[in-house]
């Protein structure tokens, strides 16, 4: 009886390990947008162009007296707050990559009055 009582209890056990989610360090995708968010690097200027094929975003900062362009690669994660166009004025959260690309997180226009 100890035998089938013990393989009982040890077969319940498996099961309940196998029913107990695993909990790994995966982090949910909104925590995951919101840590690169507060990671991510911020620049403001007037946007110089956007590809035809909407897969990029130029912006003129000026820095003092420096005027330089910026360009960001946009992607399916890039959330665009509203419409942005050449020529206007727009913020642009951006996260560096290894290979020294410039991916844009949040594109916001700015407000010019």
């Amino acid at each position: 009886m100890n035998l089938k009582r013990g393989i009982l209890v040890s077969l319940s056990a498996a099961g309940l390990i196998l029913l107990v989610p695993a909990r790994g360090h995966a982090v949910p995708q909104q925590q995951q947008s919101q840590q690169q968010a507060e990671q991510a690097k911020s620049v403001s200027g007037k946007v110089a162009s956007i590809a035809s094929d909407k897969k990029s975003i130029t912006l003129e900062v000026t820095n003092g007296n420096d005027k330089h362009t910026m360009q960001f690669v946009v992607n399916q994660n890039t959330q665009v707050t509203a419409r942005v166009s050449t020529g206007s004025m727009a913020t642009v959260q951006y996260e560096p990559t290894n290979d020294n690309q410039l991916v844009a997180l949040v594109i916001s226009p700015q407000d010019t009055r």
